[in-house]
């Protein structure tokens, strides 16, 4: 099995974040509406956990409904002790997707954006390698698998520009902001404070 390098990066980050956090904290609500810190957590491992067989039953279960699928999964994770979960992100951090379609960098976005989506209501300190997010905003703006994982917002129309990178992405009326502002409103997280241009009022 090939080695995904870069996910395995994301994911011993991830899990790191989850190891310093106090129970009270793994309850916290998240920018992911669905999950607290600790559904977040779980959600991540059920990646590692569950082969192709286990993948395809748990969406034949849910009707071939990926959100209910992906629930059922993270679910099972939640049953195991959280040091557990954080063991199970850390040994198999470099194990590839159950299915051989979802690309690496798939999996290195779901699991950039989910840390953010715990990292920022907590207040943690943290910051995105460089060449990372760029690879996801990459991913995220041109890949067609990119839909799969978020449900973005339509781009057409929008020209990005990162403030603190050189990066920006479209044509038309413009959204300023960070990359990793940026990234987040990609993926359709509520983070409009962070941005400025004529591009918001036709994207909000």
């Amino acid at each position: 099995m090939a080695t995904w390098t870069q996910a395995g990066k994301a994911r011993t980050e991830f899990a790191d974040m989850i190891a310093t956090l106090t129970p009270e904290q793994l309850q916290q609500p998240t920018l992911c509406s669905e999950w607290d810190a600790r559904g977040v957590a779980s959600h991540m491992a059920a990646f590692v956990e569950t082969s192709l067989p286990g993948f395809f039953m748990a969406m034949v279960k849910a009707g071939f409904n990926p959100e209910k699928g992906l629930g059922s999964m993270a679910a099972k994770q939640m049953s195991r002790p959280v040091d557990d979960v954080i063991d199970s992100l850390r040994t198999k951090s470099t194990k590839s997707a159950a299915l051989p379609v979802f690309p690496e960098m798939m999996t290195v976005a779901d699991v950039v954006i989910h840390t953010q989506d715990v990292r920022r209501p907590l207040g943690l300190p943290g910051v995105i390698d460089e060449s990372t997010l760029r690879s996801v905003l990459d991913f995220l703006t041109t890949h067609k698998m990119a839909t799969t994982l978020v449900e973005r917002r339509d781009l057409d129309g929008i020209k990005f520009n990162a403030t603190d990178m050189d990066w920006s992405f479209g044509t038309g009326d413009e959204i300023t902001g960070t990359g990793e502002a940026l990234m987040m409103a990609i993926a359709n997280r509520d983070v409009t404070s962070e941005l400025s241009g004529a591009g918001l009022a036709k994207w909000s």
